[in-house]
């Protein structure tokens, strides 16, 4: 080489380096689900905030959005270790329901202390996790049958119980959920959700034990192999998502002081959105919460955005449904790329 082309390569060093700038941004957008979400959730968040300016960046709305994002973020939690695992639980909507009607139940119609009636609604959402996860993991059946049958029993099993509901349940369970603090003055719902996120993304991402549902979801085979107790992870999953089922079903209930048999239809639907949006791939093995409460926050605000604009309900599941398919394409796409 001359020195002359040596010259010109050298100049052009730096164009070249200019030019590759906006594509090693896009890539990195691209390979970082988060960052992705997180830009999207700004840049919406921001053109709300223009074109709704009245309705959008007010105190009550930011609280309403938040307070109603809560139990779906809670239920995250628990579908994203299970998607991470390879697998997932449609029952949630119905463990919910079934979980916040006992603990009224108890409180409204036995007069037992709400901490109580709290407690037993959570014990009552772990059970639940646990009878899905036997079904999976003892009896072998697959995840999806499994959890569908459940998703109607458990439902069946709240109407039986409470018929039309418990309304009202009584003022000290109801201050349980609507409890707000002096600044911002958001729900405990909201709090609680908070909290879960925090020390679930902390154990998932930091510890020995929670990362091991990664080998399990990245290759089942070999974790078994490895020495990982495949199915007694993937049972800890079911009861963990049960659990936090029944937290949010409990919360609910309280913020409500009432106990309502239709609460959580249609909720699995947004949380596994929200869980695929935020990383998670339908073979396992990778997502994060923040992924997944990004996802969450993401879908609030397209939800909010036809609020505003009296879009009716029904409209409201479509746009979910599609961007439930516009998420599981981006996971094929990337699983293609990578093949």
């Amino acid at each position: 080489m001359s020195v002359a082309q040596i010259s010109r390569n050298e100049a052009q060093a730096p164009v070249e380096q200019r030019e590759a700038l906006p594509l090693r941004i896009v890539r990195r957008l691209a390979n970082s689900r988060e960052l992705t979400l997180f830009v999207l959730v700004v840049a919406l968040a921001l053109a709300m905030t223009i074109v709704y300016p009245h309705n959008f960046p007010t105190g009550p709305n930011m609280r309403a959005v938040l307070l109603n994002l809560a139990p779906v973020g809670i239920l995250v939690c628990g579908m994203m270790l299970l998607m991470i695992a390879g697998t997932f639980d449609l029952s949630v909507g119905s463990t919910l329901a079934l979980s916040g009607v006992w603990a009224g139940v108890v409180a409204g119609w036995w007069g037992w202390p709400a901490e109580v009636a709290l407690l037993i609604g959570v014990v009552v959402g772990a059970v639940a996790g646990l009878i899905n996860g036997l079904i999976v993991t003892r009896i072998g059946i697959n995840a999806l049958i499994a959890t569908l049958g459940t998703l109607t029993i458990y439902r069946s099993l709240t109407y039986v119980t409470a018929g039309t509901g418990v309304t009202p349940i009584s003022d000290s369970f109801a201050e349980y959920g609507r409890a707000a603090d002096p600044v911002l003055r958001i729900q405990s719902p909201f709090w609680a959700m908070l909290v879960l996120v925090l020390i679930g993304g902390w154990l998932i991402a930091r510890t020995r034990f929670f990362r091991q549902f990664y080998f399990v979801g990245g290759n089942p085979r070999a974790a078994q192999l490895s020495g990982i107790r495949v199915d007694r992870l993937i049972l800890i999953g079911f009861i963990i998502m049960g659990a936090l089922a029944g937290i949010a079903g409990v919360l609910g209930a309280a913020r409500l002081n009432s106990a309502v048999v239709n609460a959580g239809v249609g909720i699995e639907l947004k949380v596994i959105t929200a869980t695929v949006l935020g990383g998670a791939s339908l073979k396992g093995g990778e997502g994060t919460v923040l992924g997944g409460i990004l996802g969450v926050l993401f879908i609030a605000l397209i939800e909010n955005a036809m609020i505003i604009n009296a879009v009716g309900v029904f409209w409201q599941g479509l746009v979910v449904g599609l961007v439930l398919l516009l998420a599981v394409s981006l996971d094929r796409f990337k699983t293609a790329g990578r093949a």
